[in-house]
């Protein structure tokens, strides 16, 4: 059983076993990196890979205080969540300092055109919209399969928490994707038209 193997090789790690928690890396990378990429909606790949290495890291320091309260990979979760939201912290304040106001948009921008090769763009800019605890729990449930008990344990919330996130983030999509779909249908004036024309 996959959870009973994580465990051992979980506290395994904790007990400073480096190849239990190889294995680990191993098991649940892709998942992280996915999580990790769609949660910050926009995110190069280096930059998301970068900040999975961070979460390993951060779990590997953690691991001697890990207890089996949930599986490994919601613990895991977890704390990938509280890196991206970090992360999220320190890049709003960077651009805030260093280029005003003005140039933090234009970064901002520049970062979302960098997704251009996912696969459903428009939906990743719309969950990127989403408030934080909202993208979470839509990227958990869809794209992982998570049921409402294990996005409870990883947003340690409750379940009932969790649906009324869900229904929001739901919600929220539909407005995001509709309003686009409006502006993309909605016919171009060519500049050169006179008033008259309209």
């Amino acid at each position: 059983m996959a959870d009973a193997a994580d465990l051992d090789l979980m506290l395994a790690a904790g007990r400073g076993d480096r190849s239990a928690f190889g294995t680990l890396v191993e098991r649940h990378h892709s998942a992280l990196y996915q999580f990790i990429y769609r949660f910050l909606g926009g995110l190069d790949r280096q930059t998301a890979e970068d900040l999975a290495q961070d979460t390993f890291l951060r779990a590997w320091q953690a691991a001697p205080s890990y207890e089996p309260r949930a599986k490994v990979l919601t613990w895991l979760l977890r704390i990938a969540t509280n890196t991206c939201l970090n992360y999220r912290r320190r890049s709003r304040l960077r651009r805030t300092l260093a280029l005003g106001a003005a140039d933090g948009m234009a970064a901002q921008r520049s970062d979302t055109a960098s997704s251009a090769d996912e696969q459903h763009p428009r939906l990743q800019s719309a969950i990127g919209e989403l408030p934080a605890s909202q993208r979470a729990a839509i990227v958990l449930r869809h794209f992982h399969e998570f049921s409402y008990a294990e996005i409870a344990d990883v947003l340690d919330t409750s379940v009932s928490a969790v649906e009324s996130l869900l229904f929001r983030a739901r919600v929220g999509l539909r407005e995001h994707l509709s309003t686009q779909e409006k502006s993309r249908e909605r016919p171009q004036v060519s500049a050169d038209l006179g008033a008259e024309s309209l």
